[in-house]
């Protein structure tokens, strides 16, 4: 051994024991660095700098307390702008590297106990990554990269360039499964990004659409998750990647956009795990499809999304929800060419498109199921937990629209008491449903449409309005100081 060498080995040993959490990879990492930054540095150099920026040769602080390392960032606490940062984390998606505009391109996603974040790999760091042979579960370090602004999310992402370094971590491998969320919980988050687990229950067929553009493939694959389901429509390059998928088959995709029912890819998606499909998924799948299934419409409202179709097989009351009507009225029969059924949060619903449905006359029409519930049967339950039930009374008081914030953003909402004889029931109405309530005069008899009745905070029922709810006033307030007919 060379007098340098052996003189860089006891430097490393001697750092390595100021700082036990610092891995002998990553030590080496952060001297590699600094001899990429100057070629006039030799390795002793190099670690000495490093050293120093790790505070090695200072102060230890109180008696018998051992130094920490402020060198990384959680994942969770990372924003935009950061020139140079230095972070930890577990791979659980990773892309084959590209050419991208004369440069190399690699994408990867590693995550922590705080939060995760989207990593692009260029040109140097990219062959690095191939040599290092990461896969996913590895435990990496990230020294000197850069982070970003998404574009498209406003989440920042980290870039790792020339003058960055990469180190696989000797750690116990994570679990790449753990930072996927199930597509049901996703869709009840509602609209964003997310990195979800899904299982393929039709890959649908390719097919060639003309755009402003020009041409382009595109296919729709239906995906369900414990809870609900989406279209996840693919375009153009990334077609080929969804191309041999199996109906049962679990797919593992990060940066989903999910918006009312339908699913997305993102520039950072990464379609990172297949599972192939067993006797139990296939066994979900054949239950989770609706086929032949013939309807009766109860009702129809406009969203600002689309038209939802208020339906019932004679048994369940079923959601329809499309970007646009198909002409059909209340007391229209429908036949259902084939859906996803799906229960969220005590709710049926039925996934297709206006292509999977058709009108009929049926030889006999369905019959809709008693939905009615009184006042008094409400307010007499203990622990209540109704849906798409039908009621109706006296609207005798209601607040003035509040803005509340919510998980979605900030929404208006109004409470209001409905009453018939002798009892009476609070409720609440959000957003648009809540403008609805507002225009109605108190005193005036309403109906309410296919709303839930739940146990509020206060262990009191309360009827809740949701979005597709439909609001009847049936009889009107006669006008103070008007005298009766006859």
């Amino acid at each position: 051994m060379s007098g340098e060498a052996e003189e860089y080995s006891k430097l490393l040993e001697r750092v390595l024991a100021r700082f036990p959490d610092l891995s002998r990879d990553e030590l080496e990492a952060m001297v590699e660095a600094k001899l990429r930054e100057s070629r006039l540095l030799n390795k002793v150099g190099a670690l000495l700098l490093v050293a120093e920026e790790l505070g090695a040769f200072g102060d230890s602080g109180e008696a018998g307390e051992e130094p920490e390392v402020q060198s990384y960032v959680k994942l969770g606490r990372l924003i935009p702008g950061l020139r140079d940062v230095s972070v930890r984390g577990a791979i659980y998606a990773i892309s084959k590297p590209a050419e991208a505009k004369d440069h190399k391109l690699m994408k990867l996603k590693i995550g922590d106990e705080t939060g995760s974040i989207n990593v692009i790999l260029w040109d140097e760091r990219v062959e690095e990554a191939v040599k290092l042979g990461l896969k996913l579960g590895d435990k990496i370090a990230i020294l000197h990269g850069y982070t970003r602004e998404r574009i498209d999310t406003g989440m920042p992402e980290l870039h790792v360039g020339r003058n960055g370094v990469l180190a696989r971590l000797e750690e116990e491998e994570a679990d790449p499964r753990s930072f996927y969320l199930d597509l049901g919980e996703a869709l009840e988050q509602g609209r964003g990004v997310y990195d979800v687990r899904a299982m393929v229950l039709d890959p649908g067929e390719e097919r060639r659409i003309s755009t402003r553009y020009g041409e382009a493939e595109v296919r729709e694959i239906r995906i369900i998750g414990e809870t609900g389901g989406a279209r996840l429509t693919v375009w153009r390059d990334r077609v080929g990647e969804f191309r041999d998928l199996k109906p049962g088959e679990t797919i593992y995709v990060t940066d989903v956009r999910l918006e009312e029912g339908r699913a997305s890819l993102t520039p950072r998606s990464i379609l990172a795990i297949r599972e192939e499909p067993s006797e139990e998924s296939l066994r979900l799948v054949e239950e989770r499809k609706a086929r032949g299934l013939v309807v009766r419409v109860l009702d129809v409202v406009e969203t600002g999304f689309g038209v939802t179709y208020i339906a019932t097989d004679g048994d369940k009351i079923f959601r329809i929800r499309l970007s646009r009507g198909i002409g059909a009225a209340a007391g229209d029969h429908l036949r259902i060419r084939e859906a996803i059924r799906e229960d969220r949060r005590g709710r049926a619903r039925l996934i297709c498109g206006e292509e999977d449905l058709e009108k009929i006359e049926p030889e006999k029409p369905i019959q809709p199921p008693e939905r009615r519930i009184r006042l008094r049967e409400i307010s007499m339950r203990e622990g209540v937990e109704l849906h798409d039930v039908v009621v109706e009374g006296v609207l005798y008081t209601k607040t003035k629209p509040i803005k509340v914030r919510t998980r979605f953003g900030e929404a208006e909402k109004v409470g209001f008491w409905l009453k018939d004889e002798d009892a009476a029931v609070q409720a609440s109405a959000w957003r648009e449903k809540a403008e609805e309530i507002a225009g109605i005069s108190e005193g005036s008899r309403i109906r309410l449409k296919w709303v839930s009745v739940r146990t509020n905070v206060f262990g009191e029922p309360e009827i809740q309005l949701d979005a597709d709810s439909v609001v009847e006033v049936l009889e009107e307030p006669e006008e103070k100081g008007s005298k009766p007919s006859g």
